[in-house]
């Protein structure tokens, strides 16, 4: 049997690695921002349980990778059965992916590379993890790399490099595993940071895949809470194929409330890993009455095509024809048309709020103007606010705002709040519009994200100009509104 049939075998025989290693919930580490150029790549790694942080939250991407933890991972991803043996024996995980590599055939002592159960701390070069990953490579990817000799030669120091170190890098450069630096060199004695390490990896684990697609293997699927890491149900064991689609295996839980939330950064199976997370969310209050609704329906309480009228379409976030006939009397219509019509559909509400004074907080009031069908439904969500221990200061408050017969916003509508207008400002592409600033975390009356004023206005079917129109909250990319909250959502 070669050492590439024998990875193989091995990975299909017995997919331990992940359901070891694997973290209940997708981590985010506080020095791997979203923005990062292999942030995809390592929460990956992480969820596959092929890479995992260095403690303290911290993933230390531009740690440099040493010898140890490049044989665990490529251990982990290509002989998952080997390595969890090693360690079984009592093995350090990083002597258990030196024992996995050797045992799988990507690592031999013949080839004489610099790494000894000595040494397994000191840095591995990009050309000495190309020969590990070339040959974790099944023989029908490989091909007619090991007669690879470019001319002219692929790198400025390609002639550096022995024969072994060509074979390898020359075929992960076939296959796009690997290329070249910018000055034209490979790069051959550089070491690797652990960012480059996880995408190298992850580059020859999708070939693995992809050469395996179809193959059958057994997964177990766990099915938890997204915000708590809770179990929602006992993990199930299923019988898959390599690049089957998790999507299968989601599970109806609207009974218990909760409602499909998504993956743990991985959406497919993986010959690397027979552990997946499906994650479910807490269904909103408007989720939990149309899933009873359709409940009724099957039980024949209820018809389908009453599903448009009913009352739970007036919490729910964004515009809908429920909440236009609760504001106009018309489910067609979507603005007033002049400003004597909003101020004939206009009250003055006054709602508990909380003051900072030299002494901490104090109780006070605001009054304001709201469309006349959100009065109560608006003095709800400020007592709310009040009430919650959060104690959230409002310095401003800006509800009915006629700006013109032109202006679509919400205001002339008396749908919109705004809250702390100066410390919540407007922004697009980090450029202030409106306000001076917002520091969630530092100034008490910027509204974070996980406030009790965003989480409770959801709750009410409101939406937060903070996150409503852009992918993030971040205030450097796309447009927000910190301080305003629309019930129709625009």
């Amino acid at each position: 049997m070669t050492h590439h049939v024998r990875i193989g075998t091995l990975a299909l025989a017995g997919m331990l690695a992940c359901s070891a290693a694997a973290p209940a919930l997708a981590a985010e580490y506080a020095d791997l921002s979203w923005d990062h150029w292999a942030y995809s790549t390592l929460q990956q790694a992480a969820s596959l349980g092929i890479l995992q942080g260095v403690g303290g939250n911290r993933m230390e991407p531009a740690a440099t990778m040493s010898w140890g933890q490049f044989l665990s991972i490529s251990a982990r991803s290509f002989a998952p059965q080997v390595y969890q043996e090693a360690l079984a024996d009592g093995q350090a995980w990083d002597m258990a992916g030196y024992t996995a590599a050797l045992e799988s055939g990507m690592l031999s002592l013949e080839d004489a590379l610099p790494v000894t159960p000595a040494s397994l701390n000191a840095p591995i070069s990009r050309q000495d993890a190309a020969v590990i990953l070339y040959r974790a490579l099944p023989e029908s990817v490989r091909g007619g790399f090991s007669t690879f000799a470019p001319d002219p030669p692929l790198f400025t120091d390609w002639s550096y490099m022995d024969d072994l170190h060509q074979e390898a890098v020359g075929g992960l450069v076939r296959c796009g595993v690997v290329r070249g630096k910018s000055d034209g060199s490979f790069g051959f004695q550089d070491t690797i940071q652990r960012c480059d390490g996880a995408t190298l990896l992850m580059n020859t684990l999708n070939l693995v895949d992809q050469a395996r697609w179809g193959e059958e293997q057994d997964i177990t699927i766990r099915y938890l809470n997204a915000e708590t890491g809770e179990e929602l149900l006992p993990q199930q064991q299923f019988t898959s194929s390599v690049g089957d689609y998790l999507s299968r295996f989601e599970q109806d839980l609207s009974a218990q409330h909760y409602t499909f939330a998504g993956f743990d950064q991985v959406y497919q199976v993986s010959s690397a890993c027979s552990t997946y997370t499906l994650e479910y969310r807490p269904m909103t209050q408007s989720e939990i009455v149309q899933a009873e609704f359709w409940a009724k329906v099957e039980r024949g309480e209820a018809n389908a095509e009453d599903f448009w009228t009913q009352d739970f379409w007036l919490v729910e976030q964004g515009e809908n024809t429920a909440k236009l006939q609760l504001l106009f009397g018309d489910p067609g219509k979507r603005r007033f048309v002049n400003k004597e019509e909003a101020q004939a559909n206009m009250v003055t509400i006054t709602v508990p709020v909380w003051r900072l004074s030299g002494s901490g907080k104090k109780a006070s009031t605001a009054s304001f103007q709201v469309h006349a069908a959100l009065a109560q439904d608006v003095t709800e969500i400020f007592t709310e606010i009040y009430q919650d221990p959060e104690q959230f200061p409002i310095q401003d408050l800006g509800g009915y705002s006629w700006r013109g017969d032109s202006a679509t916003g919400e205001h002339n509508c008396g749908t919109a709040i705004d809250i702390n207008s100066d410390n919540n400002y407007q922004v697009r592409d980090g450029v202030a519009l409106a306000g001076s600033r917002w520091q969630p975390g530092q100034n008490p009356y910027s509204i974070s994200p996980d406030s009790s004023v965003v989480r409770i206005f959801k709750a009410h079917g409101w939406s937060w100009g903070g996150d409503a129109w852009a992918y993030s909250t971040n205030p450097a990319e796309g447009y927000h509104d910190y301080m305003h909250f629309s019930y129709m959502g625009g």
